[in-house]
C-alpha cells in the first residue's frame, strides 16, 4: 500500500503460475547481461541493453495495483501498459473471497472470479476500504483459516460476512 498523489495504491501479483513465468522472464536478462560482461573485459552494448530490459521488466512488474476512486470505479492496473488501468464498477462486484495468500473478486464481468495475490496488510486495508465504500453491495467470504486481523468482520454487522 503506497500513497501516490493523495491516492492509495494496493499492490497485487497475478495468479501464481503467471507470476512465476513473468518473474523468471524478467530476471533472465540480468543473467544474460552478466554472462556477456564476463566474456568481454568491457561493457558491450548488448550487455547494457539486456540490463535495461531487466530494469524495464521489473518496473512493469511493480505496476500492478488497485486504486479505489472517489466515484464508483475500482481501477485495476495490470502493469502491461504504463498509465492504463482497467475499470470495474464497484457496485457490479458480487462477492470477494479472502484467503490467506490473496483474494478472488467475483463481478458481472468475471462470474468465475479473478485471483489476485496480495500481502497481508495491503489486503486488509484494501478489503476495509472496499467494504466501507458506499457503492459496494456484495458479500465478503473468508476461505480457509481465518487470521486474527479478519476477525473484526465476524463482529461487524455492516460487512455482510459469511464463512466457508
Amino acid at each position: 500500500m503506497i500513497k501516490v498523489f493523495g491516492k492509495l495504491r494496493y499492490h497485487w501479483q497475478p495468479e501464481l503460475s503467471f507470476a512465476i513465468i513473468y518473474w523468471c522472464l524478467a530476471i533472465s536478462p540480468v543473467f544474460i547481461s552478466l554472462a556477456l560482461l564476463y566474456e568481454n573485459t568491457n561493457i558491450s552494448s548488448s550487455s547494457f541493453s539486456s540490463f535495461i530490459i531487466f530494469i524495464v521488466l521489473v518496473w512493469f512488474g511493480f505496476q500492478r495495483y488497485f486504486e479505489i476512486s472517489e466515484d464508483q470505479d475500482l481501477l485495476i492496473s495490470r502493469g502491461v501498459v504504463p498509465g492504463y488501468a482497467g475499470k470495474t464498477v464497484i457496485s457490479t462486484i458480487s462477492k470477494i473471497a479472502i484467503s490467506k495468500r490473496g483474494l478472488i473478486i467475483y463481478s458481472e464481468r468475471n462470474p468465475k472470479g479473478k485471483i489476485f495475490y496480495m500481502r497481508k496488510w495491503p489486503k486488509k486495508y484494501f478489503v476495509d476500504a472496499l467494504v466501507t465504500n458506499q457503492y459496494f453491495q456484495g458479500e465478503v467470504v473468508l476461505i480457509g483459516h481465518i487470521d486474527h486481523y479478519f476477525e473484526i468482520y465476524s463482529e461487524d454487522k455492516k460487512s455482510k460476512l459469511s464463512q466457508i
